[in-house]
């Protein structure tokens, strides 16, 4: 009788040790999670700029800088319905192209400009090269057929008198009110960098 109450007895403390053992588990895994968790907030690590504007520096070369401006100058002309259209694509120079009519016949006129950056942003054109099919035509009454004849964007200044188109850079705005701020301008060593101005709100 006394060696089955024993043998009764171990199991049952083995049982009883068993059974604390789940519970203590069990109360440490619910603590640990409920009691012992560090509070972290929702928006923790985030963040966040208070800037009106966003910038995203970026850079760029000629030929894809051509698509781009081929592609704006699509749909601007389109939108506008102009009645003269007009070619704009980065070389060595900014060369603009043009199919002008002088008495009533067609005419080819390109124009070739070597852009210099200000620190305001403004991109300058000085006129180096005029070509107007076989007609000696003075450079500023060239240009002003481009000022008078031609559609061109609000932020492009064409001035005759000192052979020169301002491209107001600030004045430029994109879909969903992007500005572009021009950062390096080197069309020989085709250094092209800008940033893209995203607003936030």
């Amino acid at each position: 009788m006394k060696a089955e109450n024993k043998q009764i007895n171990f199991w049952k403390w083995a049982f009883l040790t068993f059974a604390g053992i789940l519970v203590l588990s069990f109360c440490w895994i619910y603590m640990s999670i409920f009691w012992f968790s560090p509070h972290v907030p929702e928006d923790a690590g985030r963040k966040v700029s208070t800037k009106d504007m966003v910038e995203f520096p970026s850079s760029t070369n000629k030929a894809d800088l051509n698509a781009l401006i081929a592609h704006y100058l699509q749909d601007f002309q389109k939108d506008n319905d102009a009645d003269i259209t007009y070619d704009v694509y980065l070389a060595d120079d900014v060369v603009f192209t043009a199919e002008a009519r002088f008495l009533g016949q067609p005419v080819d006129l390109g124009l070739n400009f070597t852009p210099t950056l200000r620190k305001d942003g403004v991109v300058v054109l000085k006129q180096v090269d005029l070509r107007i099919g076989a007609l000696p035509l003075p450079v500023s009454v060239a240009m002003k057929y481009v000022q008078n004849q031609v559609e061109l964007p609000d932020w492009v200044t064409v001035s005759p008198k000192s052979r020169k188109i301002y491209l107001d850079m600030n004045k430029l705005e994109l879909k969903g009110g992007v500005r572009v701020r021009v950062d390096a301008l080197d069309l020989k060593k085709d250094d092209i960098s800008f940033t893209l101005l995203v607003p936030t709100n």
